[in-house]
C-alpha cells in the first residue's frame, strides 16, 4: 500500500513535545505547533447534498478518531474497527451548523431524502450498524426497527427510492458471520494450515471474497417491513436508478486469483427489475472495466481496447460508438499477409485510443478524451514516456459523429491537468477543475459549448479541492485553503457571485507558527525539468541556513497543511518533498538522480546548510530511504519506517494481501518490470541489504510487529546487517503497531519524540 509518511501521524495525539524554533518576524509571539496541536486539529469532508444544494451532511474528524485499530485481525471480514466522527447538517446559505447527534459516533453512509428533509444514515452500535433517520425540521434522531435476524453489511449502501418511502440496503446471510470467522481462523490460529497450489484461490483472497457476499433487501418506512430481493449474492457497486425502476450490480464471477491485478476480480454487470424480478445479464464477464452512468443510471458507457461502447440498461448487447469494428482475424496472422497488409495493421494500431468520461443530463452526449498510441520503447531500458497530448470530444450517442471540443498543447509541461466536475443542468457548459503544470494556479473553469471557451469560476494560488455540484445546478460546495494551513468548507452559486465560507473549524491555529511553502524547480541528473515542495521552520529568518529533512516518496507538486511535518519545522527543520522520474527496471537511480538534485537547489537558495542533511520516508519511500543511503554519504542521518529492504525476499512475504508483493515489481510501484525469474539481476540490484556494506549514514529503522503490507522482518534484516558490519542502526518496534508503526496514542508520541531525537543528535551540531 502507498502510504506517505506523512500519513503515519495522522492518528497521533496526547502528548505535547514542546518543539520550537527560532524566533524573529510576523511569527515571533507565536506558539510552536506541537503533537498536542496536531491532534485538535479538524479536517471537513461532504458525505451528500441536497437536491437544492441548500444543506450538506459533513463529516468532521480529528486525527486519532482511528484510534486504537486491533491489527492483528487485519483481512478479518467480521472486524469493524473504531472511526469517530461528528455529523453535521450545514446550511449553504447561511453556513448555520446544526449537529445530527450530540459528540462522536461511529457512523456510515449518511445520505439525503429526495425532499432534503430526511437524513438516513448507519450507526454502529453493539457491534452492529443499525439505519437512523434524522429529521432535519425536528431534530429527532430515530433508529429503525429491523428485525433482529437482519444483520446490515459492514460497507453496505443506502439508497432512497424517488418517492422517499423506502431505503435500499445490504445485510448479511444468517450464516454469513460464522462462515467468515471460521476462513479467517483458520488461516491464522489454526493448529495445522494447509495451502495448496491447486487451490483456486490464494487463502487471503478467498477471506477478502467474503466481504463481497452481500443480501439486497428493501425496508418499507411506512409499513415497518424489510424484503429480501435476491439471495446471498457475491457483488458490488450496487446502485438504484433515478425512478427506482431498477437496481443495477456487478455480480463477482472470479474463478481463481488474478496475478495481473491487485485484488482483481471478473465480473458481470447485471440488472434487477423492481420490484423484485428475476436479474439480467447486461455485460458477460469482463476485468478491470471503468463504467460511466448517465445521472438517470439508465445508459453506461466503457472502454475497451481503446473503443468507446455505450448501451442501455433496455438492450440486449452494448454498441461500438467509436473507430472500426475489428475484424474477425487480424492480417497479420493470415497466411500469406502482404508487408502492405501488416503496415496497415500497423497503422491501426496508432490510431487514438478514446475513454469515456461523462454524459450529457439527459445522456444523448458523451464527453470523451483520445490519446494517439506510441511507439512501443526498447524492452531492454524502457523509460517513463512522455504522455500525448489529449482531446476532448463531443460525441452524439445516437449516431457517434464527434466533434473535437479541446485540445492539449504538445508540450507535456505546458498542458493544465483537467479534470471534470460535473455537466451543467440545462447541457451547455461543463465544469473542470484546473491545475496548472508548472506553478500553484488551480481553480475551476466552465467551458461553453456554444462558444468553445473556457472561463474562470474560482482561480488563483490557493488549494480548492473536492468540487461538488447540487443536482439543480444551483450550488457548489468545495474546500479552499492558503496551501499552509487546514481547509475550510466553501459554497458559491452557479456563477460563482456569491462565496461564502461554511466553517472556520481551525481559528485557533492563528496564534501558531506554522510553516509556509514554496514550489521549487530544478533539473535532474538527466537535464529534466522537475518540481517539489518546500517547507520552511516555523519562524524562518532569511539568511540563516538550517538543517534539511528531505522526504521521499514518489512525484510531489501541491502543497496543503501537513500537520506531521509541522512538528518538524517547528522542531527547527527545514522539509522538502522531491519529485522524481522513473525508469522502468532502473528505479533506483531516480532518487539519486532527482532527489539529490532537489537538494542542491534548496542548498543553492540559502535554506538548507549542505553538512546538515537527513532523509526519510515510509512505505515505498523508507524503501527508497535505504536505498539511496547505500549510493550516497551526503545524508548524516536517516529514517526508514515500515520499507523493505531486500526485494527478493519481499517477493513471496505479506500474504494478507495477496497478490500486491509480486504485482508490485513485476507490473506497478516497484517498477521493475518482470518476474523474479525474467530479471534476477534488477531484483539484486535493488535490495539495499546487498549493499549495506556500503551504508555510511546512521539508519533508524521504524516497523509494527502486526504491519500486514511490508512485514518488519525487512527492518531485521537491515538491522542486523548494519550490526554485523559494525554500522550505526537502531530498530524501534512497536509490538501491536501496524504498517507506520505504532498504535496507540503513548507509542506514536514515542516515535515522534525519537525521531526529533535522532536528527538532533546528528543534525542539530554547531560548526567549529
Amino acid at each position: 500500500m502507498r502510504i506517505r509518511f506523512a500519513a503515519i501521524v495522522l492518528l497521533v495525539f496526547g502528548l505535547c513535545l514542546g518543539l520550537s524554533g527560532g524566533a524573529s518576524g510576523t511569527n515571533e509571539a507565536k506558539k510552536p505547533f506541537t503533537i498536542d496541536d496536531y491532534f485538535l486539529t479538524k479536517s471537513v469532508r461532504v458525505d451528500d447534498m441536497t437536491a437544492d444544494g441548500r444543506f450538506v451532511a459533513a463529516t468532521v474528524t480529528t486525527p486519532g478518531d482511528r484510534l486504537p485499530q486491533d491489527h492483528s485481525r487485519y483481512g478479518d471480514p467480521t472486524y469493524v474497527g473504531p472511526s469517530q466522527a461528528e455529523l453535521v447538517a450545514i446550511d449553504t446559505s447561511s453556513g448555520r451548523q446544526t449537529p445530527v447527534f450530540p459528540g462522536k459516533r461511529h457512523f456510515r453512509s449518511p445520505s439525503w431524502s429526495p425532499d432534503g428533509k430526511i437524513l438516513a444514515f448507519f450507526i454502529f452500535e453493539n457491534d452492529r450498524f443499525r439505519p437512523y433517520l434524522w429529521r432535519r425540521e425536528t431534530g429527532k434522531l430515530e433508529a429503525l426497527p429491523l428485525p433482529k435476524s437482519a444483520v446490515v453489511a459492514s460497507f453496505s449502501p443506502l439508497h432512497w427510492s424517488p418517492d422517499g418511502a423506502r431505503l435500499y440496503l445490504a445485510t448479511r446471510a444468517a450464516d454469513w458471520e460464522k462462515r467468515a470467522e471460521t476462513l479467517f481462523k483458520n488461516a491464522t490460529v489454526a493448529p495445522i494450515i494447509v495451502m495448496d497450489t491447486d487451490d483456486p484461490f490464494l487463502q487471503w483472497d478467498a477471506i477478502r471474497r467474503m466481504d463481497r457476499l452481500y443480501v439486497p433487501v428493501v425496508w418499507d418506512l411506512k409499513a415497518r417491513t424489510l424484503t429480501e430481493l435476491m439471495p446471498e449474492t457475491p457483488l458490488s457497486s450496487l446502485r438504484l436508478t433515478k425512478d427506482g425502476s431498477a437496481l443495477l450490480f456487478e455480480r463477482d464471477v472470479t474463478e481463481k486469483t488474478n496475478y495481473d491485478i491487485i485484488f482483481g476480480t471478473k465480473n458481470q454487470l447485471e440488472v434487477l427489475p423492481l420490484p423484485p424480478g428475476e436479474p439480467r445479464v447486461l455485460l458477460k464477464p469482463y476485468e478491470q472495466r471503468s463504467l460511466v452512468w448517465s445521472k438517470d443510471l439508465k445508459t453506461l458507457a466503457y472502454n475497451d481496447k481503446g473503443n468507446i461502447f455505450v448501451m442501455s440498461i433496455d438492450d440486449k448487447e452494448p454498441r461500438q460508438l467509436t473507430g472500426e469494428k475489428e475484424a474477425a482475424a487480424a492480417k497479420d496472422e493470415e497466411p500469406g499477409a502482404t508487408a502492405k497488409d501488416k503496415k496497415d495493421e500497423k497503422e491501426k494500431k496508432k490510431k487514438p485510443t478514446f475513454s469515456a468520461v461523462r454524459f450529457s443530463p439527459d445522456a444523448s452526449a458523451l464527453l470523451a478524451t483520445s490519446a494517439r498510441v506510441q511507439e512501443d520503447e526498447s524492452k531492454d531500458r524502457p523509460g517513463r514516456r512522455p504522455s500525448p497530448p489529449r482531446q476532448y470530444w463531443l460525441i452524439d450517442v445516437g449516431t457517434g459523429a464527434m466533434e473535437m471540443l479541446h485540445e492539449q498543447p504538445e508540450d507535456e509541461d505546458a498542458r493544465p491537468n483537467l479534470q471534470v466536475v460535473d455537466w451543467s443542468p440545462d447541457g451547455a457548459s461543463i465544469y473542470f477543475s484546473i491545475s496548472a503544470p508548472d506553478s500553484w494556479d488551480r481553480g475551476l473553469i466552465r467551458f461553453d459549448l456554444a462558444t468553445k471557451k473556457f472561463s474562470d469560476l474560482r482561480r488563483g494560488k490557493d488549494l480548492y479541492r473536492r468540487w461538488q455540484m447540487s443536482e439543480d445546478g444551483t450550488t457548489f460546495v468545495f474546500t479552499e485553503s492558503d496551501g499552509d494551513r487546514p481547509d475550510d468548507l466553501f459554497a458559491a452559486d452557479a456563477g460563482f457571485a456569491s462565496v461564502r465560507r461554511l466553517t472556520d473549524l481551525n481559528a485557533w491555529l492563528a496564534d501558531r507558527a506554522l510553516s509556509r511553502t514554496e514550489l521549487v524547480t530544478y533539473l535532474d541528473a538527466d537535464g529534466k525539468k522537475l518540481r517539489g515542495v518546500l517547507y520552511y521552520p516555523a519562524n524562518y529568518e532569511p539568511g540563516k541556513k538550517y538543517p534539511l529533512i528531505t522526504e521521499v516518496y514518489e512525484r510531489f507538486f501541491d502543497n496543503g497543511f501537513n500537520g506531521a511535518l509541522n512538528v518538524l519545522t517547528s522542531a527547527g527543520y527545514a522539509v522538502l518533498h522531491p519529485t522524481v522520474d522513473f525508469t522502468t527496471g532502473y528505479p533506483g537511480e531516480a532518487w539519486a538522480k532527482g532527489a539529490l538534485a532537489a537538494v542542491n537547489k534548496v542548498i543553492d537558495m540559502g535554506v538548507a546548510d549542505p553538512d546538515r542533511l537527513g532523509i526519510q520516508g515510509t512505505s515505498y519511500g523508507g524503501y527508497a530511504t535505504v536505498l539511496l543511503i547505500t549510493q550516497t554519504d551526503r545524508f548524516k542521518a536517516a529514517i526508514n519506517n515500515s520499507g523493505k529492504v531486500n526485494m527478493v525476499s519481499f517477493y513471496t512475504q505479506s500474504p494478507r494481501l495477496g497478490v500486491r508483493n509480486t504485482h508490485a515489481p513485476e507490473k506497478s510501484q516497484d517498477r521493475i518490470g518482470g518476474t523474479l525469474w525474467e530479471y534476477p539481476e534488477r531484483y539484486l540490484a535493488h535490495s539495499a541489504i546487498l549493499q549495506a556494506d556500503r551504508i555510511k549514514t546512521p539508519l533508524l529503522c521504524i516497523t509494527g510487529d502486526l504491519d500486514p503490507n511490508v512485514e518488519a522482518l525487512q527492518s531485521q534484516e537491515i538491522y542486523y546487517a548494519l550490526r554485523r558490519l559494525g554500522k550505526k542502526c537502531v530498530w524501534l518496534r512497536y509490538s501491536y503497531g501496524p504498517h507506520g508503526g505504532p498504535n496507540s496514542a503513548e507509542e506514536r508520541a514515542d516515535m515522534y519524540k525519537r525521531m526529533i531525537e535522532w536528527y538532533d543528535m546528528y543534525l542539530k551540531f554547531e560548526k567549529k
